[in-house]
């Protein structure tokens, strides 16, 4: 039986990348009725969501939006429509300003996840400014140390079973004024799903299934830098997760 996928896609003033992005997604070679796609717009000031709705409107069937009314940040975002998502999907995080390489990304996806034992995936992107592709590097040594204090491994594309998402600790998401997280998302929730998974339950993916969008001028390294240092520290000095038995 094929898995379901649940892509969910926070963004803010993607306009310029909208039709990119989307197409991406739509385009999968895989039945449409097993993935839904839920798209966030987090209060964009440009015309964001207004793009949105026009393709929308051709594919309304697996596909739907949410508007915020104030900003969120992506973390609040997908931490809600993680845990909203169909039991049993697996969920695909992309960027709003990113895009999936290749029309065949949930085939090879599906193909990992027919094995019950990958709990999460983590793979290689291509950034689209001078087309250099990065590659998940994990030695076997480093899975015996606290890999909070390793170099960062676990990139774009990131996917995962729902029921592992929603173990996480929903204070260890949130910063020190208890909201969650503005920036550094990804290490907030794939340090403590790759440490309750271990080794065996984590597929590293080296085929590119992912386009990383290097030319947004309001990247969060570019514009948070500072939030970003603090927070990967603060994050890196939390106390690891315990590796689990099962979801």
């Amino acid at each position: 039986m094929k898995n379901h996928f649940t892509i969910i896609i926070p963004a803010y003033n993607c306009e310029e990348w909208v039709e990119w992005n989307l197409t991406s997604v739509l385009r999968q070679d895989y039945d449409p009725l097993l993935f839904n796609i839920v798209y966030v717009d987090d209060h964009s000031s440009d015309n964001t969501f207004g793009l949105v709705n026009d393709i929308y409107e051709k594919f309304e069937n697996n596909f739907s939006i949410v508007s915020n009314k104030e900003n969120k940040k992506a973390l609040y975002n997908l931490h809600t429509h993680i845990h909203q998502a169909k039991e049993g999907s697996i969920i695909v995080t992309l960027d709003g300003d990113d895009a999936l390489a290749g029309t065949d990304v949930l085939q090879k996806l599906d193909k990992l996840y027919q094995d019950p034992d990958c709990w999460m995936s983590v793979g290689s992107y291509m950034q689209n400014d001078n087309y250099s592709v990065v590659c998940p590097k994990v030695s076997e040594g480093y899975w015996e140390q606290n890999i909070r204090k390793a170099p960062w491994s676990f990139s774009h594309l990131r996917t995962f079973r729902k029921e592992l998402f929603c173990k996480i600790a929903k204070e260890d998401l949130l910063d020190e004024d208890g909201e969650f997280y503005k920036c550094t998302f990804d290490r907030a929730m794939m340090y403590p799903m790759v440490e309750m998974s271990g080794k065996d339950r984590v597929r590293l993916v080296e085929d590119v299934l992912y386009i990383y969008n290097r030319l947004n001028p309001i990247s969060v390294d570019r514009v948070h830098r500072y939030d970003q240092l603090r927070i990967e520290q603060q994050i890196s000095n939390k106390k690891p997760y315990q590796k689990i038995e099962g979801l």
